[in-house]
């Protein structure tokens, strides 16, 4: 394919300076992309360090007082109250335990202390070692990747820019409009289904890292790139290729969707929890109110009333 319009290219006028500009701007572009790549790197680190600083002071109440066993006095439970409060605002804690400091918030109750413990250990501990990881210098693996991680948005656009290239000179696809025949049109469907494929291998490589929670996000971006091996058959594939890639697509907004509270459970929530939390997100903030007022330092008039 590179052998029948690159030669032509050369004998255009200007076209060494063109191919000159085009390496100096992909070259520009993988050096932005390797600051922003670092810069959020960094700003994840940050906000992991804010999470596991605001997560401390929960934690080792919650330590403390599994290791008493004793009923909490009302400054400690105000304390622990407040130290609940300001988790709700660490952003990597997962959504399940977000809902089990907002259950305890509601209700004190130990069984479910001791769930959200036991879960704010494990988040605590794995994002410990993330950072220590970033801390200690990159393995040889690592290292690489980080060369080849900035390069996605130079591949892509030259990827594109091939494609664009290779479908304007030598397929001449402008000449031939999709309307007027079938024939016609499958160039340009196969124009469209590669145009696809670039976009979904940029999001493989630019974003590897999938949680738990991404699984089927990955699975359905990997399924819409391969739908592309297609066009190894032939022209008269690229229909399928494309409809294919579609269904997918609109397959994953069902399959993607956010569940609601009550269908997010975590470890000792049951599904007859569902009626009760339906209740407790209703009261939810009736109830709060009533909890901090409860809590509240008694002034030196009410003392002297009493």
């Amino acid at each position: 394919m590179l052998q029948r319009w690159i030669p032509a290219l050369f004998s255009y006028p200007g076209f060494g300076a063109l191919t000159l500009g085009m390496i100096a701007v992909l070259l520009g572009l993988y050096i932005w992309s390797a600051t922003e790549v670092r810069r959020s790197r960094d700003r994840r680190m940050q906000a992991i360090r804010d999470t596991l600083y605001i997560s401390t002071t929960l934690l080792g109440q919650l330590t403390v007082k599994e290791h008493r066993n004793v009923a909490l006095t009302e400054h400690e439970h105000h304390e622990l109250l407040t130290a609940m409060l300001s988790c709700r605002t660490a952003v990597h804690l997962s959504p399940q335990l977000q809902d089990q400091i907002r259950n305890c918030i509601i209700d004190v109750d130990p069984a479910r202390l001791a769930l959200m413990h036991r879960a704010l250990e494990r988040e605590s501990a794995a994002l410990s070692d993330e950072l220590n990881r970033y801390a200690h210098s990159d393995h040889w693996g690592r290292a690489v990747w980080n060369v080849i991680r900035p390069a996605a948005e130079p591949a892509a656009v030259a990827a594109v820019l091939y494609l664009i290239a290779d479908f304007v000179f030598r397929q001449q696809g402008l000449m031939y409009p999709f309307w007027h025949s079938w024939f016609n049109a499958l160039p340009w469907i196969r124009f469209m289904s590669l145009i696809i494929t670039v976009f979904y291998v940029y999001l493989l490589w630019s974003n590897p890292r999938q949680g738990s929670s991404g699984t089927v996000t990955k699975a359905l971006v990997t399924l819409i790139a391969m739908c592309s091996l297609l066009h190894l058959i032939g022209l008269a594939a690229a229909p399928y290729a494309l409809g294919l890639q579609l269904i997918l697509f609109i397959s994953g907004f069902s399959l993607t969707g956010t569940p609601s509270r009550s269908d997010r459970p975590y470890a000792g929530h049951t599904d007859s929890d569902k009626e009760l939390n339906s209740i407790i997100e209703a009261q939810e903030d009736e109830n709060l109110d009533m909890e901090l007022n409860l809590y509240k330092p008694r002034t030196s008039g009410a003392i002297s009333e009493k």
